[in-house]
């Protein structure tokens, strides 16, 4: 399992919103985002950067410690070791204190016509 140096992330909140900034955890560990851009208010967008450094046996986006927050959608590049970035986007999802949201996708297999 190759190691996951950093990875993009970014929000686009639907019509609830959340108070605080995201975090996310890594193999158990909880994180802040850095170089943090925008918000997570209804409407609104938001970028930041994680920087693991670790091989990702999990990477969950934690959802918010009271009320709910409607996600409209995620795009998230990973940066692996020793491989080019790729991106992942995920659909609609409604996050609260008791749920939160898996980051992990493995890279996807090439597809080719045969």
């Amino acid at each position: 399992m190759p190691k996951l140096n950093s990875f993009t992330i970014r929000i686009r909140t639907g019509s609830q919103g959340r108070e605080d900034l995201p975090k996310f955890k890594i193999n158990g560990f909880p994180l802040g985002f850095t170089d943090v851009s925008g918000g997570v208010g209804p409407g609104e967008s938001f970028e930041g950067n994680g920087h693991p450094q670790s091989v990702a046996h999990s990477l969950i986006l934690c959802g918010p410690e009271k009320g709910t927050w409607s996600i409209e959608e995620t795009e998230v590049t990973y940066c692996l070791a020793g491989e080019e970035p790729y991106t992942i986007h995920f659909g609609p999802v409604c996050l609260d204190d008791q749920s939160d949201m898996n980051l992990w996708q493995e890279r996807p297999l090439p597809v080719f016509d045969v």
